[in-house]
């Protein structure tokens, strides 16, 4: 069971990631066009993403992981 939640706080770490990677580039190109209106909007969704990859890695780190070693 240890094991399982490793590797599903991994795999949830590894959309995360995916979903920063997107948010960025829409964020780029909503300020090429001038749009800074959706650029702000997208740039608040990508902070969400990075709070909960950062919550993700604190379970991990702190507890999940060590447990799955055992």
């Amino acid at each position: 069971k240890d094991v399982l939640d490793a590797a599903l706080i991994a795999s949830a770490q590894a959309v995360e990631h995916y979903e920063m990677t997107r948010y960025g580039t829409l964020i780029a190109w909503a300020k090429q066009l001038g749009r800074s209106d959706c650029a702000n909007v997208l740039a608040k969704n990508l902070k969400e993403e990075q709070a909960t990859d950062r919550k993700l890695t604190e379970m991990a780190e702190s507890k999940i992981n060590l447990q799955a070693a055992e």
